[in-house]
């Protein structure tokens, strides 16, 4: 009966989500910012921003059961953590429209953070903003060898994070040792976000 297929999805837990998918078609990564179609701007939006609330709807079920109703309040918290970068915040040369696609991507995470962060839900949602990596995404990022090189002239580390650095950082957000932390955009970028000059 369809009582009982809910008394059995109902068992299921996820402890956390993890959002890292974005897409731009090449046409919105080359040449001017100015010339982006709607059709360029609607695809990159769908799949890199709005795919979160996507996700986050499907996955709230199962990541709400993680929460214990007591009559304290409770620090078994599930969490969503998105990949995001700099361009959300800053201009980089050639980001072009997935720089729009990431600040969108951060105030669906920062608002989710706020409509599920109490009773029923206890979700926490944060997102991690990494310095550049070579990933599938990023191929198509026309100057990515040279944002490589700025990260390890001009960061505070001199030098271009890891991966599994990155990484550490999510599995932090998806632990309960980060039980009070949501609402939050982590750089893991070796401090070159918050350089100004040479």
């Amino acid at each position: 009966s369809g009582g009982g297929n809910e008394n059995k999805k109902s068992k299921f837990k996820l402890n956390a989500l993890v959002h890292s998918v974005a897409h731009a078609p090449t046409s919105a990564m080359k040449g001017s910012f100015l010339d982006t179609t709607l059709d360029d701007y609607v695809s990159t939006h769908d799949v890199s921003s709005y795919s979160l609330l996507r996700v986050a709807r499907y996955a709230l079920p199962y990541l709400s059961a993680q929460y214990h109703h007591t009559t304290e309040r409770s620090t078994a918290s599930s969490s969503i953590t998105a990949l995001t970068y700099l361009g959300s915040t800053k201009v980089v040369p050639n980001y072009n429209i997935m720089g729009s696609a990431k600040s969108s991507l951060e105030n669906i995470a920062h608002t989710l953070a706020y409509e599920l962060g109490s009773s029923p839900h206890s979700v926490r949602v944060n997102c991690v903003s990494a310095g550049p990596i070579s990933t599938l995404a990023s191929r198509g990022i026309v100057n990515l060898g040279d944002m490589k090189k700025d990260v390890e002239e001009r960061s505070m580390l001199r030098r271009n994070v890891t991966g599994e650095e990155v990484g550490n950082v999510v599995a932090f957000l998806a632990g309960e040792e980060s039980g009070g932390v949501t609402g939050q955009t982590i750089f893991v970028d070796g401090g070159y976000g918050v350089m100004g000059g040479p």
